[in-house]
C-alpha cells in the first residue's frame, strides 16, 4: 500500500516533547470546557472511557489523549510499523501505561469486535482510497451516544497547496529527500505569493513533515456541505469545532450561541474567509442512540 510505504520511510509527525495534561478531565468536564453540543447525555456518565485513536502516527495524538481523559484506556492503531515503533518508545519514555498499540488498517478494525466511547481520527481518513468507507467503519465501532473527533482537509483551505502539488507533478519532482529539499529551496527563493505562504507552515521545515504537506501520495479534500452529507448518512450529529481561536473569530460575526453548531453558517463564513481552515477541519460529532 502506497500510503503505508510513505509512512514507513517518513514517519509523521516527528516530535520530541509534548505539553501533557497533568490533571486529566472526566468526560463531563471536557464536554463543558470544550463547549460541545450533545444530543444525548449518556456519554457524560462514562467514568472509564474506552478510546480508539485511528491513525496514531508516531504517538503524539495517542499520548495527548491518554493524558487528557481521566481513567481512560486507549487503543491506538496505525499502518506504519516505523511510526508505531517511535510511538511505543516515546510512550515508554513518558511512563504512560494506558495505551495499547496495534498495527492495523482502519478497514480491518471491525475484527476488533470491540466498541468505544470515544473515537478520534485526525488527518487520516483523507489519505484513504475511500474516506467515507473508513469513516463508516469507525462509526460502527462507536457506541450509541459516543463521541467522535474527526480531522479532514478543507478544499477551500488547501487551494494554494493543491496549486503547489500540481507544480510539483508538472516539474517532475519525486518524493525523495533530494527532490524535496530542492523544491523547498525553490519555494524559499520564490517571490510568488502562494509560495511565500508555505513559509508559515511548521511542516515546511522538516523533510518528513514537508513530504506529508506537499508530496503526499494520496489526499482528498472536503467542503462543509459534503461533511454534513456524510454526517447525515452515518447518523452522526455535529457537536462543534475543536479549534478555539477559529471559534472566537467566528463568534465576532455570529454571536448567537447556536450559530457555532450550524455547518451552513460555518460554510458561509469559510467562503468569506477561505484560509480559516488552512490546516484542516477538526470537529466533534456524536452518534445518535
Amino acid at each position: 500500500m502506497k500510503v503505508r510505504k510513505q509512512y514507513e520511510t517518513n514517519p509523521y509527525p516527528k516530535w520530541v516533547n509534548l505539553a501533557l495534561s497533568l490533571s486529566p478531565f472526566e468526560i463531563n468536564k471536557f464536554v463543558n470546557i470544550s463547549n460541545l453540543k450533545l444530543y444525548h447525555n449518556k456519554i457524560k456518565e462514562i467514568s472509564m472511557p474506552q478510546i480508539l485513536i485511528a491513525g496514531c502516527g508516531t504517538g503524539q495524538h495517542s499520548i495527548e489523549t491518554a493524558s487528557r481523559f481521566k481513567n481512560c484506556n486507549v487503543t491506538a492503531i496505525d499502518l506504519s510499523l516505523s511510526s508505531l515503533a517511535y510511538a511505543k518508545r516515546k510512550t515508554k519514555e513518558l511512563s504512560i501505561q494506558n495505551i495499547d498499540y496495534i498495527q492495523a488498517d482502519i478497514l480491518d478494525l471491525i475484527n476488533l469486535k470491540k466498541e468505544f466511547d470515544i473515537i478520534e481520527s485526525v488527518g487520516v481518513l483523507h489519505h484513504m482510497d475511500d474516506p467515507f468507507a473508513g469513516w463508516k467503519i469507525l462509526t460502527k465501532l462507536l457506541k450509541p451516544g459516543g463521541l467522535m473527533r474527526i480531522g479532514l482537509y478543507s478544499d477551500l483551505g488547501r487551494k494554494n497547496i493543491v496549486k503547489i502539488r500540481d507544480e510539483i507533478s508538472k516539474l517532475g519532482f519525486k518524493p525523495n529527500e533530494a527532490d524535496i529539499k530542492s523544491f523547498r529551496l525553490k519555494v524559499i527563493r520564490s517571490e510568488q505569493k502562494h509560495h511565500k505562504e508555505m513559509l508559515n507552515f511548521n511542516d515546511f521545515y522538516n523533510i518528513s513533515e514537508l513530504r506529508d504537506l506537499l508530496f503526499h501520495t494520496q489526499e482528498h479534500r472536503f467542503s462543509l456541505p459534503q461533511i454534513q452529507e456524510y454526517l447525515d448518512k452515518l447518523n452522526l450529529k455535529f457537536c462543534g469545532f475543536d479549534t478555539q481561536n477559529i471559534i472566537s473569530s467566528f463568534k465576532t460575526i455570529h454571536p448567537n450561541i447556536d450559530d457555532c453548531y450550524s455547518l451552513e453558517k460555518w460554510h458561509n463564513y469559510e467562503i468569506s474567509n477561505p484560509r480559516v481552515f488552512s490546516g484542516m477541519y477538526q470537529f466533534w460529532c456524536q452518534k445518535l442512540l
